[in-house]
């Protein structure tokens, strides 16, 4: 009985907040018995810090009713399910090799489809290698049906490959103004939150739709915009539209970072916990940030224990942006554990393995926390060097272009020089100085600059407090 309840808490535990929105709405158990159960299930999920245990009493029998009420209910929503029979009857089709339980169920699918879904292209594709495979064997019957699918939807699928092309227009003109900081893309909010909100429109078209106005509104720091568009797609969640625990987690991340940027550093932690709930092929992202967060609300001994956690996961991965982000929360931990010499060592050693992947993923924030180190450690020649081998001036020049620019790296260079002698107090006053005037701070960078001037005050302590009057 024991046993049963410690896998039944497990799978509790796992339910996110929007899954038992959406279970919520679809319940009604008439035993009291396992109403009880399933209310314990949606408190627990919906609860933020606290976690009731479960009556032992009741029947496990109802305890395996209710789990498997809850695993099938959300399975039948579950875009990505759906997209992985689709693709695999698509492929058992060209191959010969679909059966006949899967032919049956793909008949009635089709011949019971009425609304738009998040995969209607992809079933839409299916239907149409379907349909030469049912023809040239002579099954006519079947044939009809899978036909007149194709009759009814054709001229929705048409719309739809047409708004999936104006999508791909939208996306690259958005990620060119990420990475160029300058062209306007204001102009595509207007169409791309009609595609959001639109019933009719497929929910993959939907759903990259969402993806990108927040990416536009992150890129113009419109958090307000961003926040709106959050709470809509949480809504979608929670009546079941546009669901998978991967799309889930995603929303969960994207959440993190909105309230990392305007500090609410409580609701971002949350967040960042619901995020790494699942595995999947972003999960190291999803750690990372939770980090960074952890760091920032003073949580170092929890951020660290989350580090070790999922050690394996870094050590598995090709990704060397995670990889680079997970090395430079390792120095700036064991940094902050005055472990400086460990600390130093794993900069050192995955500097030298990894500097081609360091420059094109992540460059800024594992010179940083490495720099740091050196810092602490006064090493500066080290610091004079690595700056310029790695030509790190000019890469922080197209840097400070970005909304969002800290000058950190170039200030650690600065005092650097200034500690080896090779500038005076004067010259690094206007080094300091210089960089600031490239940026219109928000007050989350003033914030952070203040931080970073606290921490070098301990070195040139005139300079810095000089600085510091300043703000």
């Amino acid at each position: 009985m024991k046993i049963k309840l410690k896998k039944f808490t497990a799978i509790s535990k796992s339910i996110l907040p929007n899954e038992a929105h959406y279970l919520t709405k679809i319940a009604n158990f008439q035993d009291a018995e396992k109403n009880e159960i399933f209310n314990r299930v949606i408190e627990n999920a919906t609860s933020q810090n606290t976690f009731k245990t479960f009556d032992e009493s009741i029947d496990k029998r109802k305890y395996n009713y209710i789990k498997t009420w809850i695993t099938k209910k959300l399975e039948l929503i579950d875009v990505d399910r759906t997209t992985e029979w689709v693709m695999r009857y698509k492929m058992n089709i060209l191959t010969d090799t679909i059966t006949s339980q899967e032919e049956h169920h793909l008949l009635n699918y089709l011949a019971s489809f009425k609304d738009l879904e998040y995969n209607f292209q992809n079933l839409f594709e299916l239907a149409l290698e379907y349909r030469s495979y049912l023809l040239i064997r002579m099954r006519y019957k079947d044939h009809n049906i899978v036909n007149q699918f194709i009759d009814n939807f054709a001229i929705a699928y048409e719309k739809s490959k047409k708004i999936t092309h104006k999508l791909y227009i939208a996306t690259t003109e958005i990620t060119k103004q990420y990475s160029n900081y300058t062209n306007e893309t204001k102009y595509w909010e207007k169409w791309l939150s009609k595609v959001f909100n639109t019933q009719s429109i497929d929910g993959k078209n939907r759903y990259q739709a969402f993806i990108l106005m927040a990416f536009m509104y992150t890129n113009y720091n419109d958090h307000a915009r961003l926040k709106k568009i959050f709470d809509e797609i949480d809504h979608y969640f929670s009546n079941g539209e546009m669901y998978s625990r991967r799309l889930l987690c995603n929303y969960y991340a994207s959440r993190l970072l909105l309230h990392s940027k305007i500090n609410e550093l409580d609701r971002a932690e949350y967040f960042g916990l619901l995020s790494i709930r699942q595995d999947n092929d972003d999960t190291l992202l999803y750690v990372n940030n939770l980090i960074g967060i952890l760091i920032k609300n003073h949580k170092h001994k929890q951020a660290f224990e989350l580090l070790e956690r999922f050690r394996k996961l870094y050590e598995s991965t090709h990704n060397y942006h995670q990889k680079t982000s997970y090395i430079s929360y390792n120095i700036r931990l064991l940094a902050h554990n005055n472990q400086l010499l460990q600390a130093e060592n794993i900069g050192r050693h995955f500097l030298k393995k990894h500097d081609v992947e360091i420059l094109k993923h992540r460059w800024h924030h594992f010179f940083t926390s490495y720099f740091n180190v050196l810092l602490a450690k006064e090493k500066y020649y080290d610091i004079i060097t690595l700056f310029s081998k790695y030509n790190l001036e000019e890469k922080e020049l197209e840097r400070s272009k970005k909304r969002n620019y800290i000058p950190n790296l170039s200030w650690s260079h600065a005092l650097a020089k200034y500690m080896e002698g090779k500038i005076n107090d004067a010259k690094l006053y206007t080094e300091l100085k210089a960089t600031l005037s490239k940026v219109t701070l928000s007050k989350e960078q003033q914030k952070l600059i203040l931080e970073t001037i606290e921490k070098y005050t301990e070195i040139a302590p005139e300079i810095f407090t000089k600085l510091k009057s300043e703000f």
